[in-house]
């Protein structure tokens, strides 16, 4: 059998082998006990806020416990301001605290390639998604109750947009991981 005497490319170098983290049970009880936390303060939160800043809310805002206002007003307000003056304070909120999350996560996420402190950051994120869901049902909520047709139109709408567009977006990534484990064979 004759030799082949042209030059051989060697073999595609291994990929290389990522470390896996390991994370204590421990740990990851205490995130999902903090997680929970966060949450019941965050909502408490913005029941008070509601309730301090809320001009209407002592028109509207049945309590068991009375306190004084913060706001003192003579004035007389509808529901539909109550609703709207309700939705203004929580997104006050909850645009900073999601804002910061993310830039906190991004910040140690590049800062270092594996972190422990990475592992308290997720709890904050969780967080933070919950708070900005509770505006987003709290949003829809107000535009179905007060512009009851448009209200339904606007918010289906923007369900079909954001479906769409995460679907797309796990389509992607999903892609994306699958086409580096398996490399196109030519």
């Amino acid at each position: 059998m004759p030799e082949n005497v042209l030059p051989q490319s060697p073999p595609p170098p291994p990929p290389p082998i990522q470390k896996k983290h390991r994370v204590s049970w421990v740990a990851v009880l205490l995130v999902i006990i903090l997680v929970l936390v966060l949450i019941g303060l965050g909502e408490r939160f913005m029941f008070d806020l509601n309730r301090w800043f809320n001009p209407a809310c002592s028109q509207f805002c049945d309590y068991s416990y009375r306190t004084t206002s913060l706001v003192q007003s003579s004035t007389t307000y509808d529901r539909e301001s109550y609703e709207l003056y309700r939705l203004l304070i929580h997104t006050a909120f909850v645009i900073p605290v999601l804002l910061g999350a993310f830039l906190l996560y991004f910040v140690q996420h590049f800062k270092k390639s594996w972190s422990p402190k990475r592992l308290v950051l997720w709890p904050y994120l969780i967080f933070s998604l919950w708070m900005t869901l509770h505006l987003v049902f709290e949003t829809f909520y107000f535009l179905i109750k007060q512009y009851k047709t448009l209200g339904i139109y606007i918010v289906l709408v923007l369900l079909v947009g954001l479906l769409t567009w995460l679907a797309l977006f796990i389509q992607k990534k999903y892609h994306e991981k699958h086409e580096q484990k398996t490399p196109m064979q030519q």
